[in-house]
């Protein structure tokens, strides 16, 4: 996925929104930052109340503005005609206040598309059908991963929902597995079994594993290690416990672009062809993702530190969707979890953390804030 991609026009930047946000937006404003013709940061927010515009357009500006957005588009999906437009008209004012200039402002309703600046003959009352996504350049690099929009915003957080049969016999197995010795010890071989990079590994694991591995992340040094381990580049190797160091080395596999330290030789390797390697951290996420379904909320501390992991892989790459909706749920089992805290932090704050090497993103690597 190194290749860039070139949008023809508004259709195709509206076209390929819902495959970069990770579901098709519904009462929604999206502000997408532009760094000369580089694709930055892409925020999303719910329409909110006319009283409470002032306010969300406060929260949009600032992740903007430290993106370094030189211009933006800004697209308000609704399902009513122009509810959309008080949030679009502040967000355009305080935008050119910034010194930020407006490409384009489009309202799509209906699976038409219709401009509110532009009375020209490319932008007639009745507005313009969405194209179809597959003529839009960069939908196919999506298709070709196999991604796809999820309906909406609350799909995306199913994903992180506890499942009844996942979570069966779970609550029963941290209980008892909360008091048994060289909890660490079983913590790596739980995710060595779940990170098995062959079939094994895509099953759903065993309840005593969701169980070891979820009681393990309350070890604060293992945590980071794991952490590190899965997105490399977030934390220096030198902050690592050399033990833990020792223990993921050992224990776990590199593919998709995990390990520590200088880029592992699995991760060059794969590195020249961005769709496969992206395909593995694809992977990785859904896997991770299954472990949050597999941890009932009658497990807060455990659910919020596999839903905290599970949230940093997405939003280092690129799910800023499915991060948001992991820590959500984190923070609302676990409301003094720190670590989920932070993350919450740098996804409000549009602060991306450092990507994968070589993992790339479609569409000339956008980032989301959600």
């Amino acid at each position: 996925m190194t290749a860039d991609i070139t949008l023809r026009g508004p259709g195709d930047v509206v076209a390929i929104l819902p495959y970069q946000l990770g579901y098709h937006p519904h009462d929604s404003a999206v502000v997408i930052s532009l760094r000369g013709k580089r694709v930055g940061l892409v925020a999303r927010t719910d329409l909110p109340p006319e009283k409470f515009v002032g306010e969300v357009v406060s929260s949009l500006l600032g992740p903007l503005v430290r993106d370094g957005a030189t211009s933006v588009i800004v697209v308000g999906y609704e399902d009513e005609p122009d509810t959309s437009q008080p949030l679009l008209v502040a967000l355009v004012e305080q935008l050119e206040r910034a010194g930020i200039s407006i490409v384009d402002v489009a309202v799509v309703r209906d699976g038409r598309r219709y401009s509110p600046i532009c009375s020209e003959r490319c932008c007639p009352p009745e507005g313009v059908a969405l194209p179809d996504p597959a003529d839009v350049p960069g939908v196919a690099e999506y298709v070709a991963l196999g991604r796809s929009p999820l309906r909406s915003r609350g799909a995306v957080e199913e994903l992180v929902a506890p499942e009844p049969w996942r979570c069966f016999g779970v609550e029963k197995a941290v209980d008892s597995r909360s008091r048994m010795p060289r909890g660490r010890r079983r913590s790596v071989a739980a995710w060595k079994a779940v990170l098995d990079p062959g079939e094994a590994g895509r099953r759903p694991p065993d309840r005593r594993v969701v169980a070891d591995l979820a009681l393990g992340l309350a070890d604060v040094t293992w945590r980071d290690g794991l952490i590190a381990w899965l997105v490399p580049s977030v934390l220096p190797t030198g902050s690592i416990d050399a033990r833990v160091m020792a223990m993921l080395r050992a224990a776990l596999p590199t593919w998709g672009g995990m390990g520590l330290g200088p880029q592992p030789r699995a991760l060059r390797v794969v590195a020249g062809a961005g769709t496969a390697l992206a395909g593995e951290r694809d992977d990785l996420l859904h896997r991770l993702l299954a472990l949050c379904r597999s941890v009932p909320d009658e497990c807060p501390d455990e659910a919020a530190h596999v839903c905290t992991v599970a949230a940093h892989v997405a939003w280092v790459d690129g799910d800023g969707a499915i991060a948001r909706a992991a820590v959500d749920r984190a923070l609302r089992l676990a409301p003094d979890y720190r670590l989920a805290q932070l993350l919450e932090r740098l996804i409000e704050t549009g602060l991306r953390l450092p990507p994968v090497s070589g993992a790339g993103q479609p569409a000339g690597g956008l980032g989301q804030a959600g």
